[in-house]
């Protein structure tokens, strides 16, 4: 008997069944579920009673289990401590589309049928569907899915080309077009495919054949820097356990790590790197093939589904290197895992709000406790949790190399336009020293919200309490919150005056006024929306190669990445960044201005705000880093919140608001002997048309606190119900 995680299901329960076979942890089987045929997942040999009449098992799906045994226990671990649904977070580590690429075996089980193994295709041409029928209900074959038969095919129009073996392939070329190619790719670096066919003519078959003849090499990591890779005398050493590893730039920390990452590999053992953002995966892929000679795989949500699944076979079949990925990569059931690295650790995006809610932190270090190998926690400011049990870690922080902040605080109280006489004069210092401009914007768009002059009136979504924000490049008004999208207009909905206007920051407006002030600079706005994740690393090789004066985005432009070229980084929202009404905005604030900092050492940079004498904002780049932390933990402490008890935050979504406030409160009150705040309306109460409220628990026995709640949800049913587990930002 068997407890089985079912796929596709929202549920917490695990439901068993029994097998005539012996079945491996993690194996994938065929169950018959409330009438249905579903996938279930094996997690454990079930525990209850033998008299009690369970379903059979319907049929092994793979007949092998292709997760290791410690890896199903970090994901039951992760399941109980997030209260997700366990088939869900199955799911992420078995994605459906890796089916298409598998073939379906029917394997023998005796000799009287005259054959050992046949594909399912040939056997049913050679005997017929009666005869397979047949034969498996006799127990004469069995049928197995066989991973690899079939091999993705990812299309090659989205790479890169380079020269594999500089001006030696000039030597090697057979025709005019190769030496075109090669000639090209060795003064401009590189070009993508699609350039090489508009440019040539040349087909992707002819590109494939310079490829095969060693010529050129396909890739989606370009060089990041040409500095070539000199070792560095504290290298970390492999050593079980957690640690952490903070200070400068992801390229220093990376050089102090490939020792230890040449060790892993050279004992047949693969590398996980994790990074928040998919933008960053090929960035630091492209650190890694600099430093390195191995295999470097990107595995994120935004690949195509061949892409994805030609990753997930290589890493089951224990064929990786080295694999850099989002937080959906900390699931990858990887055969041979040696170590596993977090990059930026400081950063929300580990955190998964939709369901099924995990931190990938989390499991990625629960699955490096239960395999016993190296977790590494990089950032160049460490997680608050982090340095709250640092006597506990094995800490390394990487020396200052700190030539002094030159920080301009700017009074934009009194200015007439949202960019500054001083930002304006900076930037224009910068263009004439051939050096460039980061201009950090915390909002998309042209503008965060439209106004209406004549009444004041402000144009909302229809759907939620915030305000429609306005996109100049598609002419639309679009909320943030639900995609709800309408032509852009001038008139006003309220009074019907043509007074419509928009109002605020944007990358877009910032944009438009930096064209006004310098039209003939090169000026670039890096939105993740705009470029597909592995074109934002040449947009950072143009800042580095002098072929970009200003750079304006979101926190994208932070992504780890500094150059000496870059003489000034300008952040024009401070106060909207501050302002955020969550108990992390002042950690989140300390550690994107540490960053900046580490990233951009050379730069000035120029912070305008409406609140000049915030003491905060004089003291954050000044202010000793363990001096921050352990004045925020005390802080902490009083009030009684993380890391000093778990906090769960609890969200009722309902279609009407008086049954949704009645419901919330009989969910409260059944919570009898729990630290409950609220519950209240939520800071955005309405939401895609449903009204929210939501309330906090701060407990210190985190699964008795989460059963209780388990219990009231039942009573009242769990639809429109959401639970996050201390989440990095309130939901």
């Amino acid at each position: 008997m068997y407890d089985l995680a079912i796929s596709k299901v929202p549920l917490r329960h695990l439901y068993s069944y029994k097998s005539q076979e012996e079945l491996e942890l993690g194996e994938r089987v065929i169950v018959d579920f409330h009438g249905r045929k579903t996938i279930g997942y094996v997690v454990k040999v079930s525990e209850k009673s033998a008299d009690r009449e369970l379903k059979q098992i319907t049929q092994r799906l793979d007949r092998v289990s292709y997760m290791n045994r410690f890896d199903v226990e970090a994901l039951r671990r992760i399941s109980e401590r997030f209260f997700s649904p366990l088939g869900l977070l199955f799911d992420l580590a078995f994605p459906s589309f890796i089916d298409d690429y598998t073939e379906t075996l029917i394997e023998s089980l005796t000799p009287l049928v005259g054959f050992k193994s046949l594909p399912l295709k040939e056997f049913v041409q050679k005997y017929g569907h009666e005869a397979l029928k047949n034969y498996l209900d006799k127990g004469y074959v069995r049928m197995k899915k066989c991973f690899g038969r079939k091999t993705p095919k990812p299309r090659i129009s989205k790479y890169y080309v380079v020269v594999k073996e500089g001006l030696k392939a000039l030597m090697r070329v057979h025709d005019e077009i190769e030496y075109d190619v090669v000639g090209f790719l060795l003064t401009n670096g590189y070009a993508t495919v699609e350039q090489l066919i508009e440019s040539f003519g040349i087909s992707t078959k002819k590109i494939k054949q310079m490829q095969e003849k060693g010529l050129i090499e396909l890739t989606q990591f370009l060089p990041m820097g040409v500095k070539k890779f000199e070792p560095i005398e504290d290298q970390l050493e492999p050593a079980a356990g957690v640690r952490v590893l903070s200070g400068s730039t992801i390229e220093e920390r990376l050089r102090r790590m490939i020792g230890l990452m040449k060790m892993i590999i050279d004992e047949n053992k693969s590398v996980l790197i994790l990074v928040p953002f998919s933008s960053l995966t090929y960035i630091v892929a492209g650190f890694i093939k600099r430093f390195m000679d191995v295999v470097v795989h990107v595995y994120h949500a935004r690949m195509s589904k061949a892409q994805r699944a030609k990753v997930w076979l290589d890493s089951v079949n224990g064929e990786t290197q080295v694999i850099v990925g989002t937080r959906v990569a900390a699931f990858l059931p990887m055969r041979n895992l040696g170590l596993i690295i977090a990059e930026e650790s400081d950063d929300d995006a580990y955190y998964q709000f939709e369901d099924p809610v995990y931190d990938a932190l989390e499991l990625a270090e629960m699955r490096a406790e239960l395999r016993g190998i190296p977790f590494l926690i990089c950032s160049s400011e460490p997680r608050l949790t982090d340095f709250h049990r640092r006597e506990r870690l094995n800490w390394l922080r990487i020396p200052k190399n700190d030539r002094g902040s030159d920080v301009s605080i700017v009074d934009v109280r009194h200015s007439k336009s949202i960019l500054s006489e001083e930002l304006i004069e900076n930037v224009r210092s910068m263009i004439l020293e051939g050096r460039s401009s980061v201009i950090l914007v915390r909002r998309k768009g042209f503008a965060p919200y439209v106004v209406c002059f004549a009444c004041n009136h402000v144009l909302m979504c229809p759907n939620c309490d915030v305000a429609l924000g306005f996109h100049r490049s598609q002419n639309v008004f679009k909320c943030h919150q639900c995609g709800y999208t309408q032509k852009a207009q001038s008139e006003c909905p309220n009074c019907g005056a043509r007074a419509l206007y928009p109002k605020g920051v944007g990358t877009e407006r910032v944009e438009r006024l930096l064209k006004y002030h310098f039209p003939s600079a090169r000026i670039v706005r890096l939105e993740s929306e705009e470029f597909e994740p592995f074109e934002v690393q040449e947009q950072f090789l143009k800042l580095q190669a002098n072929e970009t004066d200003v750079l304006i985005g979101s926190k994208i432009v932070l992504q780890g990445f500094g150059t000496d070229r870059v003489g000034l980084v300008c952040v024009l929202d401070y106060d909207g960044l501050l302002s955020q009404p969550d108990y992390n905005t002042r950690l989140r604030m300390f550690q994107t201005m540490r960053k900046i900092r580490s990233n951009f050492t050379s730069a000035k940079i120029l912070i305008q705000t409406f609140q000049p004498q915030d003491s905060f904002l004089r003291e954050i780049f000044t202010m000793d880093s363990e001096d921050f932390y352990s004045e925020e933990l005390k802080k902490r402490q009083e009030v009684n919140y993380p890391p000093f008890c778990d906090l769960i935050q609890v969200v009722l979504e309902s279609d009407l608001p008086q049954t949704g406030w009645e419901l919330v409160n009989y969910c409260v009150e059944s919570l009898e002997g729990e630290n409950v705040l609220g519950p209240v309306e939520h800071p955005i109460f309405k939401m895609a048309n449903k009204y929210r409220y939501h309330f906090l628990i701060k407990t210190k026995e985190l699964q008795k606190s989460l059963s209780k709640l388990d219990n009231a949800l039942v009573k009242i049913g769990r639809i429109g119900w959401r639970v996050f587990v201390n989440p990095p930002k309130l939901w």
